[in-house]
Formats: C-alpha cells, sequence, structure tokens
C-alpha cells in the first residue's frame, strides 16, 4: 500500500511539473512580434555584493584586507546573439585595502578606477571595470599587490603592481607591462 502512495505521488509531481513547462514555454513563445524584438540584460554580478580577502602573515604579525565592493555603476556590452539583442552589464568595484601590523593600522585606503586615470585615455576608462586585486607576496619589508582595471570579455586591460614598504608607509604604483615574445 506505501509503494502504492508513493508512486501516484511522483506521478502526481512529474505530472504537475510537466504542466508548468509547457505552460511557461507557450506563455514565452505566443507573441511573435516580441521574438523580433526581443532583449536580454544580465548583470554580472546578478546583485551588488561584498567580497572579503584576508591574508595573515603570523610570523611578521601582518593582517592584509582587501574589500571588493560592487557599485551600482557598471559597463554595458551590447550584441547580438541568433536575432535578439543582449546586453551585459558589468559592475564596477572598489576596493577597500587595509594592512595592520601587530594590530596597528598602517595603511587604509579605497581604490577607484578613477584614480588611474592618468595612465589610461578616458575612452578605456569608460569601457572598463575595476576587475581585482590581489595580494601576491612579502618580501622583507615590503608587501607586493596587484591589480587589473579591464574591459569586462577581453584582455584590452591596465595592470599594475602596488608595493607597500612597511618602514616608511608609503604605498607605490609601479604600471604592468607585458614584455612582447
Amino acid at each position: 500500500m506505501r509503494n502504492s502512495i508513493s508512486i501516484l505521488t511522483f506521478a502526481f509531481f512529474l505530472a504537475c511539473t510537466s504542466q508548468e513547462d509547457k505552460k511557461s514555454t507557450v506563455a514565452e513563445f505566443s507573441d511573435s512580434s516580441a521574438m523580433t524584438n526581443r532583449r536580454s540584460e544580465r548583470f554580472f554580478p546578478e546583485k551588488k555584493k561584498t567580497e572579503i580577502f584576508d591574508t595573515l602573515i603570523a610570523d611578521r604579525q601582518v593582517k592584509i584586507s582587501i574589500k571588493k565592493t560592487y557599485l551600482d555603476s557598471y559597463v554595458s556590452n551590447e550584441y547580438e546573439d541568433e536575432g535578439y539583442k543582449q546586453v551585459d552589464k558589468y559592475r564596477d568595484a572598489e576596493i577597500t585595502l587595509i594592512i595592520k601590523q601587530n594590530s596597528e593600522i598602517l595603511l587604509d585606503t579605497v581604490l577607484r578606477k578613477e584614480q588611474f586615470s592618468n595612465y589610461a585615455d578616458q575612452e578605456f576608462m569608460d569601457i572598463a571595470i575595476f576587475h581585482n586585486y590581489w595580494f601576491k607576496k612579502l618580501d622583507k619589508d615590503k608587501i607586493e599587490l596587484f591589480g587589473v582595471i579591464s574591459k569586462p570579455e577581453t584582455d584590452y586591460s591596465l595592470a599594475f603592481y602596488h608595493y607597500f614598504d612597511l618602514a616608511n608607509r608609503k604605498l607605490e604604483f609601479v604600471e604592468y607591462i607585458e614584455e612582447e615574445e
């Protein structure tokens, strides 16, 4: 008896699921004029969020916190795919960098792509986002960080190093230039 009830419940579930799929398909494709003017819009990431990356270097008592906060501003990439207009909107981000040693804050700063406009033309800055920022290494008293501002889905970018000197507490910018083969 229990097996019969389980089988009937399962069959009912399948029938309901199948019917819902058919309804949504019919509603989605019933208007042919909507199909010719169809436009799809996506956000990357879908919602604003914050990502935090903490690095602890125990023997030096150094903590590096990189907080990436996605913003309301974005750049758009529009293209056509099988007759449909697709608009991908890539959210820009700002980076909060906090460096502590022995629980003392040595650096607390916010980085935005606009701060790097001296190293790229305005046309690039209009189509680029602050892609990411990473801790690379600690070498003696210098922390090496790496950042990328780029046009989404391409290799068109402004890549750079930041070197933070623990002794004099200065942050130095060095543009990364890829060596050609």
